[in-house]
């Protein structure tokens, strides 16, 4: 399984113009391999380290047909890809290293080192080292917290790349900036003394005064309260009538009371009865409404 994972990779890399025009190189048939290269490198999705090959070998190959123009712009998208690419100087020909070098000087003057600034997490910042002609020596970290002196630290430069933890201000702000050095000369610098960059003390900010409770209660609470005790009220009357009829209601029927008055007596606690059970009910149904009332009063 993983030979076929590893044939299926070098398929998806292989680059046969390339192949080709490194055959006709080593044949001496130059023109034959410009032809070639000029196919490979517009391949798609080409790796870096081949696009460089297919630059350095067309650029050697014009240099060989006396090309000087051509070789030149093969030159200039090479060190366009990687500024620091470099031929091997003990078995490339001190024609062709003459070319190169003349290329190096056009495009990177006054031998110039140059700070890009990269992705970093937060609390970071990420420096890459473009040095063409390899002269940083050194990586420093100069600031000053308010009016204080410039103090300087030594920072690494590890694989081209400056990494360090960006100054933060406790008190005062603090000023600072990234230089690289070669020896006692500064070849590159990300802000100056001039124009440095500034942390800022971080400033926490001010909460609004809070609101001022009421000291008494809303309008409607007070409704709600009201409104709450008289449907308690009304429940409780509303009950006494209820138990009041019931009872009224079982007098009406009792047979033990006096022959003589027991007729008028019956009808009239038979009507009161009726009337109180009348009134419980309407007490009842103003309770529920009231209650309803202070639930929504009260929430409001």
């Amino acid at each position: 399984m993983l030979s076929v994972v590893f044939t299926l990779a070098l398929a998806q890399t292989a680059n046969p113009y390339l192949d080709l025009a490194r055959a006709k190189a080593r044949e001496l048939k130059f023109a034959e391999a410009i032809t070639q290269l000029q196919v490979a490198k517009q391949v798609p999705d080409l790796e870096q380290a081949q696009r460089l090959e297919v630059f350095e070998l067309l650029a050697k190959c014009q240099i060989a047909e006396g090309n000087r123009a051509e070789a030149d712009a093969a030159f200039s998208e090479l060190l366009a890809i990687d500024p620091e690419h470099e031929l091997d100087r003990d078995s490339t020909s001190p024609k062709i290293l003459t070319v190169f070098d003349a290329v190096k000087e056009r495009l990177f003057p006054d031998r110039q080192v140059s700070l890009v600034e990269e992705m970093a997490p937060p609390g970071r910042l990420r420096l890459r080292v473009i040095d063409p002609f390899h002269r940083a020596t050194a990586g420093e970290l100069v600031l000053r917290r308010g009016d204080g002196p410039w103090e300087s630290r030594t920072v690494a430069i590890e694989n081209k790349v400056i990494d360090v933890l960006t100054p933060t201000a406790s008190g005062d702000s603090v000023f600072w900036f990234v230089r690289v050095n070669a020896g006692e000369t500064t070849v590159a610098s990300f802000g100056s003394e001039a124009a440095p960059r500034v942390s800022e003390r971080r400033a926490i900010a001010e909460l609004p005064p809070a609101a001022e409770e009421p000291t008494g209660l809303a309008p409607t609470k007070v409704a709600g309260i009201v409104t709450g005790a008289v449907a308690v009220l009304a429940a409780g009357v509303g009950t006494a009538l209820q138990l009041n009829s019931q009872s009224l209601d079982r007098a009406s029927r009792d047979p033990s009371r006096p022959p003589g008055d027991w007729a008028d007596t019956a009808r009239a606690a038979h009507a009161d009865a009726v009337s109180q059970a009348t009134w419980s009910i309407g007490m009842f149904a103003t309770g529920g409404v009231a209650a309803i009332s202070a639930v929504v009063l009260f929430a409001w």
